[in-house]
């Protein structure tokens, strides 16, 4: 049976933020191959209940092989999740590599492997046959702002989608599962600018923050609407492996004074993971580093966990110097008064707290405000790493 999902894809350096057909779904943006000696049975089920609860969690058990024209190899790799929990050496986006995301084969790896995955667990649960699972795709997906407006990047990733079809093959289980997966559409936006569609459209969820955000931090009561209808913003988009500042000028992105700064928060945790491989303290890779900051504190912890804390936290420095280099390079070349700044992203939840970041862009500002001050919003957490998921949902409504 074949149908079309819907995917709103926010393919981040850390984590895969997505919507399928109205299904908010993120996993690790990681993967492990699988050597012969590395591949264990299929699975079995003792009852029916269990089977069922495997496949409702099928995101966190992604065992598969991809063939297609868009990847160089078909190998037998775990995903996400799958790929974390196991003991074998992880394989995420370099993010100290230059090329980008959208030469990148985990890029295709990532997004095809969840299409997937939303279709056999939507099949299961409707009870269609398992044996021939066909879907087609309609997606919105996004790349940093320097990588997705030079060397036609953006238009070579959507072709590495279009040019079809491709096949995912899950060996969870004894008889193995194949889905086919076609794009009719694809849309690559820039990150950042997408975040900014959504604060224009803001729910009142969003709204409520924004006010209660710029009240706790100024003192004054001012409406969402007054915050998101200012014509000309910056937002500075923190993510893992890129910093995008997008520049708003009347109303609409500024495209040629955006800019991307080819670092983002894992850089910081690249940094000290090699401290701590130094210390020989036994963290062997980004993603478990995260977790174990993420972890909850406890007496047999604690004292290991603030080292840990403090040596990220020393990394952070020139991190806030080159983001605010980056943001004032935008500034001029925006040409008009800024009236707000946000800050959002996965990586601006850290450095709300461990980092300088607001008192050092409060200086630079006043340096393109004849003193006046800036307002900065910084969004809150339970908003921040899905601002660009939440901006390309709204652009696939009008896509579909």
């Amino acid at each position: 049976m074949e149908n079309t999902i819907l995917v709103a894809n926010d393919l981040g350096y850390g984590s895969v933020k997505a919507v399928l057909n109205g299904e908010h779904v993120q996993i690790p943006s990681v993967t492990a191959m699988l050597r012969s000696q590395d591949i264990q049975d299929p699975v079995e089920f003792s009852n029916a209940d269990q089977k069922k609860k495997y496949f409702e969690d099928i995101y966190n058990h992604m065992d598969v092989s991809i063939e297609s024209p868009a990847i160089s190899e078909k190998k037998r790799i775990l995903v996400g999740s799958s790929a974390v929990r196991s003991p074998l050496s992880l394989n995420r986006f370099d993010v100290n590599d230059l090329a980008g995301k959208s030469e990148d084969d985990l890029a295709v790896i990532l997004t095809l492997s969840m299409i997937a995955a939303k279709k056999l667990k939507d099949a299961y649960e409707n009870g269609e046959d398992l044996s021939n699972l066909t879907t087609k795709v309609i997606m919105t997906t996004a790349l940093p702002v320097n990588e997705g407006k030079q060397n036609n990047a953006s238009n070579r990733y959507k072709q590495r989608y279009l040019n079809g079809p491709h096949k995912v093959t899950f060996h969870n289980f004894k008889e193995e599962v194949t889905v086919s997966i076609s794009f009719d559409k694809v849309l690559v936006a820039l990150e950042g600018e997408t975040a900014q569609f959504y604060l224009i459209n803001a729910d009142q969820d969003l709204k409520k923050d924004l006010e209660k955000n710029f009240k706790d931090q100024y003192g004054e009561e001012i409406s969402a609407d007054d915050l998101i209808h200012s014509r000309n913003v910056l937002g500075i988009d923190i993510g893992e492996g890129t910093t995008d500042i997008v520049s708003i000028v009347e109303g609409r992105a500024n495209g040629l004074a955006s800019q991307s700064l080819e670092m983002g928060y894992g850089n910081v945790l690249q940094e000290a993971l090699q401290e701590l491989q130094n210390e020989r303290i036994n963290i062997t890779d980004r993603s478990k580093l995260k977790d174990f900051l993420n972890s909850p504190t406890n007496s047999l912890n604690k004292n290991r966990k603030k080292h840990v804390k403090d040596v990220v936290n020393e990394q952070l420095t020139p991190f806030v110097n080159n983001i605010v280099q980056t943001t004032s390079s935008v500034m001029r070349k925006s040409g008009v008064p800024v009236e707000l700044i946000y800050v959002y992203g996965g990586g601006s939840i850290p450095m709300d707290k461990e980092s300088n970041l607001r008192e050092q862009l409060e200086k630079k500002l006043k340096a393109f405000s004849g003193a006046y001050e800036i307002p900065i919003i910084w969004v809150d957490s339970k908003h921040a790493q899905f601002m660009n998921e939440r901006g390309l949902e709204l652009i696939l409504k009008s896509l579909s």
